[in-house]
């Protein structure tokens, strides 16, 4: 059976301004400090990513329990159609060969629409949280002197080596907890975000 192909990422909600360009080292510390962060999980471990989690994940069941409905009528449709096609009517066999076009149709449509549902849903759960991170990390880069920070979230990052003490993911999801959020301010709706790359949907 299908999965609904999801192509969403809390990594799209992390702009790449958290490569961060150089900050003002403190006085009395030594410019040129670098350091990493795992931003993903800043966003999504600290207290307020992990609701936003639970909210985002019981809708994409919901659909995904959707998908799987329609997916069944489909299968069960085209199982009809083989095993039964000698006992079945021409006229029969056409409607069911028309039924499965259309559940093919609206599975697809279902699939599109939930893209671009969630994609909405995320950017509405996961961007306030995104924007916290992005300000309690550029005010402790600068408290700490570090010249740039390196995003090692993604896959694709070059990094290949760092010691422990460098990575301040922990650091920065402790001071997401205890900093205020803001108020959400109203925005107009905006399109969709494009996915650059797919989050695998979770195995049943």
């Amino acid at each position: 059976m299908r999965k609904l192909n999801l192509l969403v990422s809390i990594a799209l909600l992390a702009p790449a301004a958290f490569a961060q360009a150089p900050a003002t080292a403190p006085a009395g510390q030594g410019a040129g400090k670098v350091a990493v962060v795992d931003l993903q999980k800043a966003i999504t471990e600290n207290s307020d990513g992990k609701k936003a989690q639970e909210k985002f994940m019981a809708e994409f069941n919901k659909k995904q329990k959707e998908f799987e409905d329609k997916q069944k009528q489909l299968t069960d449709s085209q199982t009809k159609l083989q095993t039964q096609d000698k006992a079945l009517s021409d006229a029969a066999k056409a409607d069911l060969a028309k039924n499965i076009d259309r559940l093919n149709t609206d599975l697809q449509r279902m699939n599109d629409d939930a893209q671009k549902e969630l994609g909405d849903l995320q950017q509405q759960l996961f961007r306030p949280i995104a924007e916290k991170t992005q300000d309690v990390l550029k005010s402790y880069s600068n408290e700490n002197g570090f010249a740039a920070v390196f995003d090692v979230s993604s896959q694709a990052n070059s990094i290949i080596y760092f010691q422990d003490v460098a990575d301040i993911t922990t650091e920065i999801i402790r001071r997401i907890d205890s900093t205020p959020t803001k108020p959400a301010a109203a925005a107009a709706p905006s399109a969709a975000p494009k996915t650059a790359a797919p989050a695998p949907a979770p195995k049943n």
